[in-house]
Order: C-alpha cells, then sequence, then structure tokens
C-alpha cells in the first residue's frame, strides 16, 4: 500500500507539473503571436480573422489540456485520500496518514490558482478577439463603403460573444464535475 501511496504522489506531482507547462506554453504563444499582430503596420482582413477566430482558439485548447491534467491529480489526490484510510485502518490508528484526506477536506485548496490560470488563458483569448475587432474597425473605418463591415462586425461579434458564452458555461460544468466527483463526499474510489 505504501509503494502504491508513493507512486499515487508521484503521478500526483507529475500532473501538477504538467499543468504548470501547459499554463505557461499556452500563455506564452499565445502572446508571441498576439504580439506579432499588433506590431503589424497594416494589418489586413486575415490578419483580423486570425485574432479573432484562430488566437482563442489556442488559448482553449492549451485550457482544456490543462483541465484534463487538473482532472488527473484530482484522481490521484482522491485516490490517495482513500488509500490514506484504508492504510490508516489496517495499522489500526484513525489518523496515521491524512495530508490528501485534509487536502480533500479543505474545499478552497488551490481554488484562487487555479481559476487565476483559467482566467489568464481565457482573458489571453478575449484579448484577441478585441484586437481583431479593432483591426476590422480600422479596416471599416479607411472604407468609402462602410455598411458591409458594420453589418460583419455585428454578426462576428455576436457569433464570438455566443461562443465564448457556452465556452465557459461548458468548461465550468466540466471542472464542478471534477470537483464534485473527487471531492471528500464524492464517491469513493475503492471501498473501505
Amino acid at each position: 500500500m505504501l509503494a502504491e501511496y508513493n507512486s499515487l504522489r508521484t503521478e500526483s506531482l507529475g500532473s501538477i507539473n504538467n499543468r504548470v507547462t501547459i499554463a505557461n506554453f499556452t500563455f506564452g504563444a499565445v502572446a508571441i503571436i498576439l504580439a506579432a499582430l499588433v506590431n503589424q503596420r497594416n494589418p489586413d482582413i486575415i490578419t483580423g480573422i486570425v485574432a479573432v477566430a484562430f488566437v482563442p482558439q489556442i488559448a482553449k485548447t492549451g485550457l482544456m489540456i490543462w483541465l484534463g491534467e487538473y482532472n488527473r491529480s484530482q484522481r490521484a489526490g482522491k485516490w490517495i485520500s482513500d488509500l490514506e484510510k484504508k492504510i490508516s485502518k489496517t495499522v489500526g490508528q484513525e489518523h496515521a496518514m491524512v495530508w490528501e484526506s485534509a487536502l480533500i477536506g479543505n474545499s478552497i485548496h488551490m481554488s484562487y490558482p487555479y481559476a487565476s490560470v483559467v482566467l489568464l488563458l481565457l482573458g489571453t483569448g478575449w484579448a484577441s478577439s478585441f484586437i481583431g475587432f479593432g483591426i476590422f474597425i480600422r479596416i471599416a473605418s479607411s472604407s468609402s463603403n462602410r455598411t458591409p463591415y458594420v453589418i460583419g462586425l455585428a454578426i462576428g461579434l455576436v457569433i464570438v460573444v455566443l461562443a465564448e458564452v457556452w465556452f465557459v458555461r461548458f468548461l465550468r460544468s466540466k471542472w464542478r464535475k471534477i470537483k464534485v466527483e473527487y471531492s471528500k463526499d464524492g464517491p469513493p474510489i475503492w471501498p473501505i
């Protein structure tokens, strides 16, 4: 049981390291792309489309990979917590091992750093959309016939806002499911 405990701790720590790497890489990639888009002297429609449609997807993809690693670490943590209870029962001491159980029992453990990562990655995608719409507005303002641009901007804005609302709701539901499933009161991994 102790060998399994150590193996699971390694799994959990590996997942934490992966999350940090994913967040850093995603933010860095998006920041470099945004810097390249912003530093163009005469951005065109393609630049605006890249900023609105593609860069936010990179941030969302990184966030979904990050959430997968979050799920992995929570699953390992729940397994460790249940294993601690089993070890404590086996040795005849109620609290012989309680590290992970205590962390799972703390409902706000690491909530703020996790929320910060989510907001950072979503925020970079939103910043890219904002930059893209700024490019479209700049192009439209220099055109003699602004009507098609205004209509296109309005339709694009509605689509982007609806897509972002859908994604945030989707992400939130997945995140909540993980938190509930692997919480202190969640279903046990195995019977104790």
